[in-house]
């Protein structure tokens, strides 16, 4: 097991900006009150559709509201191929049928893009109308009914030779610095950037090596093992950091000192978060942290409970992890389609004490 590095004792307080520069090839997301992050998508008949930035899956679908639905317009073309998905244990289910239809994501439009249109929907958060699916391709088999495989919005972009490479970078700002960010399609935003993007190969590991994955240690401060060796996801769609091992969840939930909530969230005091130590992920040939304010929820008031973003993952998770929203709002990730990998680096925002 590696040896956890020494703490960095420096912080820093960023002025929140709810400003973002617009770029070329670059879409605003903004963070729903359902927790998410999202991005309105717009079709054909000109409706537009608020959407979940998933990178945990690849299909995209639009009209799940009641009040949203799909409606047709001059370039939709129903396949008639059923379609089906189910999201975060089954949470989330959609059925329905793929059309090819124009799209546009702010100034970036796709011609020809196979979407979901829903007959029955389930799960999904009110206010949101559907998922825009980042993740790889293959994240589409069993999707369709024919059993083809559906390219997703980055492999139109470049296949149109819209954008000049199939990657995607995510840049998230904290809640409380505006809760906004950006997807750069086809190109890195390095103005946001403070460090050097580093590479890791996607896990050949089945069956984490179907998503955005990359195999990690995890440790708790100086040298409680939390995780030694696994493989798991970067998902902008989840809400929290998991942990499949009941025994690190146990473990960070001991080292923490925190209270454990059935089935899977912990509590800690202002006591214990004052002596709460960095949380650090060994990946590839570099670590990456986690200070303690980017392991805790935004507080609603100085002294109250204080939530942990290390959960227990569900029993029907595959992965031994996933590093989701808390993670990639302290770390810029690159996710480069054409070369299999995934790509880290920090921002202004990767120490701020923002929660």
């Amino acid at each position: 097991m590696p040896s956890a590095p020494a703490p960095d004792p420096k912080h820093t307080n960023d002025t929140p900006s709810n400003q973002l520069g617009k770029r070329d090839h670059t879409v605003v997301v903004q963070r729903d009150e359902s927790w998410y992050y999202c991005v309105y998508v717009v079709t054909s008949s000109s409706s537009a559709y608020k959407l979940i930035v998933d990178s945990g899956s690849a299909y995209t679908w639009v009209g799940g509201s009641l009040n949203n639905p799909y409606v047709e317009g001059v370039n939709s073309l129903a396949t008639g191929v059923p379609s089906k998905a189910a999201y975060g244990g089954g949470l989330i289910k959609f059925k329905g049928e793929t059309y090819e239809d124009t799209i546009a994501l702010d100034n970036l439009v796709i011609n020809h893009q196979g979407i979901g249109v829903p007959t029955e929907v389930t799960g999904l958060p009110e206010g949101i109308d559907g998922m825009l699916g980042l993740g790889p391709t293959r994240l589409t088999t069993g999707i369709s009914s024919d059993g083809m495989l559906i390219p997703t919005v980055v492999d139109n972009l470049y296949s149109e030779r819209t954008i000049p490479s199939p990657l995607l970078g995510v840049y998230f700002m904290p809640t409380n610095m505006g809760g906004s960010g950006l997807l750069s399609f086809g190109q890195i935003d390095v103005t946001v950037l403070t460090s050097d993007v580093k590479y890791v190969p996607v896990t050949t590991l089945q069956p984490a090596s179907y998503y955005w994955s990359i195999e990690a240690t995890i440790v708790y401060g100086a040298n409680t093992p939390i995780l030694d060796y696994g493989s798991g996801m970067l998902d902008t769609g989840s809400p929290s950091i998991t942990i499949s091992s009941d025994a690190g969840f146990f473990t960070y939930a001991l080292a923490t000192g925190g209270i454990i909530h059935s089935p899977s969230r912990i509590t800690i005091t202002q006591n214990q978060y004052n002596n709460l130590q960095t949380l650090y992920f060994f990946i590839g040939d570099q670590y990456y942290h986690l200070s303690p304010n980017a392991q805790i929820y935004p507080r609603s008031s100085p002294n109250g409970q204080i939530w942990l973003a290390v959960h227990l993952s569900d029993p029907k998770f595959p992965l031994d992890f996933c590093l989701g929203i808390p993670f990639i709002q302290r770390y810029y990730v690159v996710f480069d389609s054409g070369s299999n990998q995934i790509g880290f680096a920090s921002h202004i925002y990767t120490d701020s004490i923002t929660n």
